[in-house]
């Protein structure tokens, strides 16, 4: 695929929505929680809450906002939630922004790769995967799919994690996918459309069932679900060189560009 500024601007403004769209989500399903997304400079200034998943701006830097506004958009945002000032920074941004962010004592956190995948030809399911049953999550099975995502996650962050896959359940573009292996749910992934792009996350396996390949089972069923639904192409972030990153690049995603969060 040809990496482009197009490519890059629908990459980051389609996460910075997804994001905002759990947000909006988190704040109607549980009124307590200060959730909010603000749009900024074609992407979004988003807040979970203390403790919670992505409190960081996404997909800022690309359209064409003054940089030392942007900076001051991102400083007052999080000043009113009482959080850190923190942000992606994607390859494209100006040099501008980057200095901007720097004077403002922004500093390097950390790193995050983007892949995407075409759709024109899917891979097929591994045989050592054949034994998964993957299932669309229903009421009966959100239990379940819950316990997978949190692992062994104390109380306090088991009950975050509860209440950010509630939310995002409520969300008519997120499907959610469990494999069960011998009757018991074993790992679990997500595919969310944006835009026409096919968001893969929520993935999780229990300790006992890793090793397995079905992680790249739930990739093969979504990227196969994602062409079925007309996406443009699956994308999806990984840390460099996590298992996730080796499971991505098994199965043909190409790694088109590295993030940068930085704090303040």
């Amino acid at each position: 695929m040809y990496v482009d500024r197009k490519l890059v601007k629908r990459v980051e403004y389609s996460a910075a929505d997804t994001a905002a769209r759990q947000a909006e989500a988190l704040a109607r399903m549980t009124p307590t929680t200060p959730a909010a997304a603000q749009r900024c400079d074609g992407g979004q200034l988003i807040a979970f809450g203390a403790g919670r998943y992505v409190n960081r701006a996404m997909g800022i830097g690309l359209g064409g906002m003054h940089a030392a506004d942007v900076v001051t958009a991102v400083e007052r945002f999080y000043q009113a939630q009482s959080l850190p000032a923190s942000v992606e920074v994607n390859p494209w941004v100006s040099s501008d922004l980057v200095a901007a962010f720097s004077a403002a004592n922004f500093r390097l956190e950390r790193f995050r790769n983007v892949y995407v995948r075409e759709l024109d030809s899917l891979p097929a399911t591994a045989p050592d995967t054949a034994t998964a049953d993957i299932r669309a999550v229903d009421a009966a099975m959100v239990p379940e799919r819950n316990a997978i995502l949190a692992g062994d996650a104390p109380p306090e962050a088991r009950r975050i994690s509860d209440e950010f896959c509630d939310a995002i359940g409520q969300l008519s573009d997120t499907n959610d996918f469990v494999a069960i292996v011998d009757g018991v749910p074993a790992a679990c992934g997500s595919l969310t459309v944006v835009d026409g792009v096919g968001w893969l996350g929520g993935a999780a396996t229990l300790t006992e069932f890793r090793g397995r390949g079905l992680q790249q089972a739930l990739l093969v069923h979504r990227l196969r679900l994602a062409a079925k639904l007309k996406c443009a192409f699956a994308a999806c972030t990984a840390v460099p060189d996590g298992q996730s990153a080796r499971n991505l690049e098994r199965l043909g995603f190409q790694l088109i560009y590295t993030q940068a969060v930085l704090t303040a």
